[in-house]
């Protein structure tokens, strides 16, 4: 009986820990440039691929400023692309604390993002979900941001 509770134990903390881990990954998703925003801001369409057509419009702003920090995207119309703002996905790696805590539910993340309203589209595809919308990021104030917490280099560093 004793060997039972134990084994149970181990299972139940095995799948809390796997599904902290699930909960913490981002999901897949595209950024592709859309015009241009006022100064300081892009102007992209997110689109998170999910099983589930609900998706928050956290989850959505999470994506968006994880795709401008370390993807990138292109501007479909311009053929015109910018680069991440962090330079890289490493910068994630080395500071994991710190992007542990910022794209965490309820992180600063999402204060770096709104939503164009009546952008919003969810579109079916097999068994799962596209949901996309248009969002602008504000690009200077998360640079500024990063910069003071030395998570990434200033553009007078090299001078």
């Amino acid at each position: 009986m004793r060997k039972l509770a134990i084994i149970i134990l181990a299972l139940f903390t095995v799948c809390a820990f796997s599904m902290e881990a699930k909960d913490k990954a981002m999901p897949e998703y595209e950024l592709v440039g859309n015009g241009t925003g006022a100064q300081g801001t892009y102007l992209i369409t997110v689109s998170v691929i999910s099983k589930k057509k609900d998706v928050s419009n956290a989850e959505l702003a999470r994506c968006a400023v994880h795709g401008v920090l370390f993807r990138g995207f292109a501007n479909k119309d311009k053929r015109q692309s910018q680069k991440p703002l962090a330079g890289s996905p490493s910068v994630e790696a080395s500071h994991p604390d710190f992007f542990n805590s910022f794209f965490a539910e309820g992180g600063p993340c999402a204060s770096y993002v709104s939503e164009v309203s009546g952008s919003r589209q969810v579109i079916k595809a097999g068994k799962q979900y596209k949901v996309s919308a248009t969002v602008t990021v504000n690009k200077d104030q998360l640079r500024r941001d990063l910069e003071d917490a030395g998570i990434i280099k200033g553009l007078n560093s090299a001078f």
